[in-house]
């Protein structure tokens, strides 16, 4: 598994992508499901950039914790992009897609966000592959 950053017009749905945080301490990562918008799991108490307790205009994320979908720009949070490389079968994005957007609509259930173990890289990756790499 690897890595290439990466630019939005290079995005392709159903893309596992991802940016770093606090100071390239840890990542964060999504699932790009088109037209400039990303699924992901969020922590609880993650601040947004701007620092505004107002929601985004352009997708409405006002910091909500668990599986959300918001614009790129919201999901990258200023920091660059990266695309993550499997070395092993993937689903069909569209696949990838529908598995996301099941869990966004409780269709099916991640559980609570675990740093450690049940995080926004197992989400991605589980969406990807159908695998849980952190467990």
């Amino acid at each position: 598994m690897g890595q290439k950053t990466s630019t939005p017009s290079n995005l392709k749905p159903g893309d596992h992508i991802f940016t770093n945080r606090a100071w390239i301490l840890y990542y964060h990562h999504g699932i790009y499901v088109g037209d400039d918008m990303v699924i992901h799991l969020m922590a609880a108490g993650i601040k947004k950039k701007s620092g505004s307790c107002d929601s985004c205009p352009k997708c409405g994320y006002d910091g909500r914790s668990g599986i959300v979908k918001t614009c790129l720009d919201c999901f990258l949070n200023g920091k660059n992009l990266h695309i993550f490389v499997y070395n092993i079968p993937c689903n069909s994005p569209d696949e990838v897609i529908r598995i996301a957007t099941e869990f966004l609509q409780g269709e099916k259930d991640f559980g609570a966000y675990n740093f450690v173990s049940n995080n926004c890289e197992d989400f991605a990756s589980y969406c990807k592959t159908v695998l849980l790499v952190g467990m």
